[in-house]
């Protein structure tokens, strides 16, 4: 009888295949999410051209983290926080799974969601103009400018994909 001998591949190899198949994925996952979503002059996920987030992306680093800490201590003194809203998402998602589905229980939680959000954004200009206010003449100029250079860049963005 003949024994056919298994040649044992050593580890470093196999871990340095396993690596670089890794990176190929990463690589390859990479370039289709870029292309999927449309490359650098196209953000993914929310509009970015909303009115709110542009005058907020506006503000330099140290006003837009002392908006965020005004806007989570206006969230807390409404006794709402981001518990909350993961306890309202679930409570709407036990209204989804209920047997039988009770559609006017749905939306009167979507309604209520959408009432929570419109208050959120109420409190967010409110924030955004008490921070505008207690800026010196020369920091609002120069947040004017910044905006303004913005507005110029989405003016360009549009009228290249025309």
């Amino acid at each position: 009888m003949t024994e056919t001998s298994k040649l044992k591949t050593p580890l470093w190899i196999r871990l340095t295949l396993f690596t670089s198949v890794a990176l190929n994925v990463l690589v390859i996952g990479a370039a289709i999410g870029f292309l999927i979503v449309g490359g650098p002059d196209r953000p993914g996920g929310r509009d970015r051209s909303d009115f709110g987030s542009f005058y907020t992306r506006a503000l330099d680093d140290e006003d837009r983290r002392a908006l965020r800490r005004d806007f989570m201590a206006g969230l807390e003194k409404q006794g709402r926080d981001r518990d909350a809203f993961i306890a309202d998402m679930r409570a709407t998602l036990d209204t989804v799974r209920a047997t039988p589905f009770n559609p006017d229980a749905f939306v009167t939680a979507m309604a209520e969601q959408s009432t929570q959000r419109a208050r959120r954004e109420e409190m967010g200009r409110q924030v955004l103009a008490n921070r505008i206010a207690n800026m010196t003449d020369a920091e609002r100029e120069a947040y004017a400018d910044r905006i303004e250079d913005r507005l110029m860049e989405l003016a360009e963005r549009v009228r290249r994909h025309r």
